[in-house]
């Protein structure tokens, strides 16, 4: 597959942090140097409409207000944003301006597929669907009552839209096979990554008692349950310390949670290097979240030889790349407290994990993500 013309479809993008996003620009990136690469994506405010990123041409539409959340209070602004896209794609093509070989569709809205299907017919192109996650009953929880039942029907047949469906674990692929009846032939494994030149480059002495958390501050990342958490440990470990970096809508609630209870130091979203430079510098990561498709930070804190807690629950992903008391420990929301006391107090567990951690990780570059995902392209496009 050489020079071949590229669109990944995303309602988030860098400067976004997302995972889902950022998955699009690593691999994008990565192919851009080969082929001709386009992100049609959303902004946020100070990003530029048309610019060149790494290599790829990134096209924006609208500014979304980070501080709200991305899954309860963008309806109307993913909308529009389709209801643009559609446009400018039918007048491109229509002209003859562009024309792609190959669209990848970042399922991470239930408007966004249906949209790239047209514009894929149009351009008589085959249609990739990326699926982080497969919420099925937990649309009538994670929407607003308007959108519950249209976004439960509207992801029951996404995947038929599709030429394939990549999956970012296992379990996002059996519960596309199981809840949404997704032939298994037409589903492709391909997790997500880890920059581990970048890891590599980056050195920071760790720093006993901290504790970190990353990622986006919304309800289903159960941040107060690890400030909770992390208040009870205070009483009796005075030298600890926790970090949250990010935004989203539940930062205000959170910032006054912290003056309640027990001070902690919260960074919005930094520069990549200085973020590594935090991560290697922290004892501990601990992603408190009920609902994940892979967990990129779980790889990212591994890199950094940091030792990472999640929670296992329902239809989550960390499971997949978590391996209790392996690389990492996977404990029930309320178990948390004493997953942070374990890896405070035991030196060999501690080392163990850590040493695991370091070795997993190695299999999930990004490098070779965007190669596995290339080959899938190639096979696609010339199967069309």
């Amino acid at each position: 597959m050489i020079n071949t013309k590229i669109a990944l479809l995303t309602t988030w993008f860098p400067p976004l942090i997302v995972g889902s996003g950022n998955r699009f620009y690593e691999i994008g990136k990565r192919l851009a140097g080969k082929h001709e690469v386009h992100i049609y994506t959303t902004g946020i405010e100070g990003s530029e409409k048309e610019e060149e990123m790494d290599g790829m041409q990134v096209h924006r539409y609208g500014v979304f207000d980070t501080s709200k959340s991305i899954e309860k209070e963008s309806s109307l602004h993913n909308l529009k944003f389709n209801l643009h896209l559609l446009r400018k794609m039918q007048y491109k093509s229509f002209w003859g301006t562009t024309g792609f070989e190959i669209i990848d569709c970042n399922i991470v809205s239930k408007l966004l597929p249906y949209v790239s299907f047209f514009v894929s017919r149009t351009m008589h192109a085959p249609l990739i669907e990326t699926w982080h996650e497969v919420w099925y009953k937990q649309n009538f929880t994670q929407y607003t009552p308007v959108m519950t039942l249209p976004g439960f029907f509207l992801e029951l047949f996404m995947p038929t839209l599709s030429a394939i469906n990549i999956a970012v674990s296992e379990t996002t692929k059996r519960r596309l096979v199981n809840l949404l009846r997704v032939n298994p032939d037409k589903i492709i494994v391909i997790p997500n990554g880890v920059d581990l030149k970048k890891f590599n480059r980056v050195s920071s002495e760790k720093k006993y008692g901290r504790i970190l958390y990353v990622g986006r501050l919304e309800s289903h990342k159960r941040v107060d349950t690890l400030m909770l958490a992390y208040h009870r440990l205070k009483k009796t470990h005075t030298h600890i310390e926790l970090i949250i970096v990010g935004k989203g809508p539940q930062e205000g609630y959170l910032k006054q949670l912290s003056k309640e209870l027990t001070d902690v130091t919260f960074y919005e979203p930094m520069p990549y290097e200085r973020l590594i430079e935090l991560m290697k510098s922290s004892w501990i990561f601990v992603l408190p979240s009920v609902r994940e498709g892979q967990g990129i930070v779980l790889l990212e804190a591994m890199a950094a030889g940091t030792p990472p807690i999640a929670i296992q629950a329902e239809g989550s992903a960390v499971g997949d790349v978590i391996t209790n008391n392996y690389n990492g420990l996977l404990v029930s929301e309320g178990e948390i407290e004493g997953a942070i006391q374990r890896l405070l107090t035991n030196e060999s567990l501690y080392t163990h994990i850590r040493k695991n951690g370091l070795q997993f990780v190695e299999g999930y570059d990004w490098t070779k993500i965007a190669e596995r995902t290339a080959e899938i392209y190639e096979n696609v496009g010339g199967a069309q």
